[in-house]
């Protein structure tokens, strides 16, 4: 009777492995430095390099940083890069990274990225005051239209930062915290919520001068269950990486 139980528990774990999707997720261990990191593509051939690098407060880790240019000569909208990754079809997803701005300036992640004139942003904003900078969601087709504007969250320079961004249908939900913060998202309240219809599929991608580290993209927040090791990096809990 044991024997057929522990079958069966195995055979319900195998079939919720079987169902789960983790499309992607890197901690750029792997990369080489000066290089762009292993899965990543060109969405728009602007000015800059994007290159894995040292961490800035920790030598001994590797980051993706999107841009080598100024803060003001790198977001899309002044000729800069965007670097993507993804597929096309990607349709409802969610993705958890950790985000460090070196200006006080706009930057951010991009979502559903269809091509460099169709997609969504997730825009830092420029503030210096204690409740600033915020925090907004654009569209991008044919110019600008704000989903979802002026949420504070106080993500200074050169701090790292912890986000998930939960993308299901019509509506663009985002969590954000301090890295040293150790309440999950799943406790906390969004930072900010945008709806739209426009975009149904896309890439996921970056947005002028931000880097990256930790970053796992999974079908939905189940898929995406992750540690993070005492030295700062990323330990996937189960499954081969589906790209």
């Amino acid at each position: 009777m044991r024997a057929i139980i522990a079958v069966l528990l195995m055979l319900m774990l195998l079939s919720s492995l079987a169902f789960a999707a983790q499309f992607y997720a890197s901690d750029f261990e792997s990369d080489t430095i000066g290089n762009e990191p292993a899965g990543w593509d060109i969405g728009f051939d602007g000015n800059g390099e994007a290159t894995v690098i040292e961490d800035p407060l920790n030598s001994g880790n590797k980051v993706f940083a999107h841009s080598d240019l100024a803060h003001d000569q790198s977001r899309h909208d002044v000729g800069g890069n965007i670097w993507v990754v993804g597929d096309a079809d990607w349709q409802d997803y969610v993705v958890e990274y950790d985000a460090y701005f070196p200006e006080d300036f706009y930057m951010g992640i991009l979502f559903r990225f269809v091509d460099s004139n169709n997609f969504y942003l997730l825009d830092r904003r420029i503030g210096d005051a204690p409740e600033a900078p915020t925090f907004d969601i654009w569209k991008h087709e044919s110019g600008w239209a704000n989903l979802a504007a002026g949420a504070p969250f106080a993500a200074v320079p050169g701090v790292w930062y912890n986000f998930r961004v939960v993308v299901m249908g019509d509506t663009f939900t985002v969590f954000a915290k301090s890295k040293d913060v150790d309440v999950p998202f799943e406790a906390m309240e969004p930072l900010l919520t945008g709806v739209d219809g426009g975009f149904t599929s896309g890439k996921f991608g970056l947005y002028g001068l931000i880097y990256i580290d930790n970053i796992v993209i999974g079908d939905t927040v189940d898929d995406i269950t992750t540690a993070v090791e005492p030295g700062g990096k990323l330990s996937i809990t189960w499954g081969d990486i589906k790209k």
